[in-house]
């Protein structure tokens, strides 16, 4: 089974002097599985750890619930296609409702760039997938979920403890990092 991995590396904000880079936490990102990136760029990386903290319980357990078509991204599109084919609004809706459920706890996608889509989920097999579309073209890459999720835990919390947050703003970084905030250090 390939390995997906996540490596976070602290990097100088080249935006500090604009007023959000207080409230952001810079630094390389990138995701590759095996010896394939799938995205390298620098950017704000709490987006990123607030959202790996709210979904890991998702994505560690819950199993691709719908009709599979070669991975969860070109699922989730033919699988939305589908809306327009109710007569019945009340069904149409819940519909929609069902499948916003599922792909809301598997989607990531770093605001604010022209970054693809991406899905990470259980594919029905039980086994961890990445899948997106780019170029007109779908991707998928299967990997072993919970070591992904282990690492990825250890990969967040020694990328934290490099950084150092203004007092001022702990609130902000405590909401956002949830459970990963006690490893950032304040600048008291």
């Amino acid at each position: 089974m390939s390995k997906l991995k996540i490596r976070l590396k602290k990097k100088d904000n080249p935006y500090k002097e604009e007023s959000s880079a207080l409230l952001e936490l810079w630094g390389e990102f990138v995701i590759y599985c095996e010896e394939k990136v799938i995205l390298n760029l620098e950017w704000d990386v709490s987006s990123f750890v607030e959202w790996f903290g709210d979904k890991k319980g998702y994505l560690k357990t819950e199993k691709f619930p719908f009709t599979f078509t070669n991975s969860i991204a070109e699922s989730r599109e033919v699988l939305f296609d589908k809306i327009d084919d109710f007569s019945d609004l009340k069904e149409q809706f819940a519909y929609e409702d069902y499948l916003s459920e599922y792909f809301v706890n598997h989607h990531f996608h770093l605001r604010g760039t022209e970054t693809p889509a991406f899905y990470i989920g259980l594919s029905p097999e039980n086994y961890g997938e990445i899948s997106y579309f780019e170029d007109g073209k779908y991707y998928s890459y299967s990997f072993d979920m919970n070591e992904f999720l282990e690492n990825t835990d250890k990969v967040i919390k020694q990328y934290l403890s490099t950084m150092i947050v203004n007092t001022e703003n702990k609130e902000y970084f405590k909401d956002i990092l949830g459970e990963y905030y006690s490893y950032v250090k304040l600048n008291e």
